[in-house]
């Protein structure tokens, strides 16, 4: 691929990308928004694989844009929220608090992006430094599959055991409820047996 049609590409996902944050933000259905978030995570999707970090972008593309908006949708259209209930729009104030927030992490973003050596570079009149290109398995899911399971098999094993106590915790406490609610009434609310049997002579007699 050629770098003019490489830049290209780049420009319009990371424009795509910027539209659809917007997007999110300032639509008033729920479902509208869930469906531009979907769009954002595929155009990211599409960065990390025009890099060459194929594995990055198929883990945004599945888990994201896949499974956890999926859940999203579910979730929304099981609430199912109505215009009425959604609470009011803010005010003048709100609008302003919220106005001044984005533009003071704007500043401190572009602050950080000037001090950067990149810029630095740029404005210096020599080209930039001749870095080594990156192995053909570089982002690649091989590539990483070997690094993982043998620099950091201990590290995954135990993540692994994390996510297994987390599930037996979950079962456990699940089953303790279900036993807690299938238990008899305590001795208060349970009938006396000795009045009834004392009623029922009575009415015989």
């Amino acid at each position: 691929m050629s770098p003019w049609l490489q830049n290209t590409i780049f420009g319009v996902l990371a424009l795509l990308a910027v539209v659809s944050s917007l997007l999110v933000v300032t639509r008033k259905n729920p479902i509208y928004s869930a469906l531009f978030l979907i769009v954002m995570f595929s155009t990211i999707s599409g960065i990390f694989l025009l890099l060459d970090a194929s594995f990055l972008g198929f883990m945004q593309l599945l888990v994201y844009a896949g499974a956890i908006m999926v859940l999203y949708i579910f979730v929304i259209m099981l609430i199912n929220p109505r215009e009425g209930d959604l609470p009011p729009e803010g005010g003048f104030t709100d609008k302003g608090v919220a106005a001044g927030i984005a533009l003071i992490v704007f500043s401190l973003l572009a602050f950080a992006i000037g001090k950067s050596e990149v810029l630095a570079q740029l404005a210096s009149s020599g080209p930039f430094p001749a870095r080594p290109l990156p192995s053909p398995t570089h982002g690649e899911i091989a590539a990483f599959g070997l690094e993982l399971f043998q620099r950091h098999l201990l590290v995954f094993e135990l993540a692994s055991i994390l996510i297994l106590v987390g599930i037996v915790g979950a079962v456990h406490l699940t089953l303790r409820r279900k036993a807690g609610a299938a238990l008899p009434e305590s001795s208060e609310d349970a009938p006396d047996d000795a009045g009834e049997t004392r009623g029922r002579e009575l009415i015989d007699v």
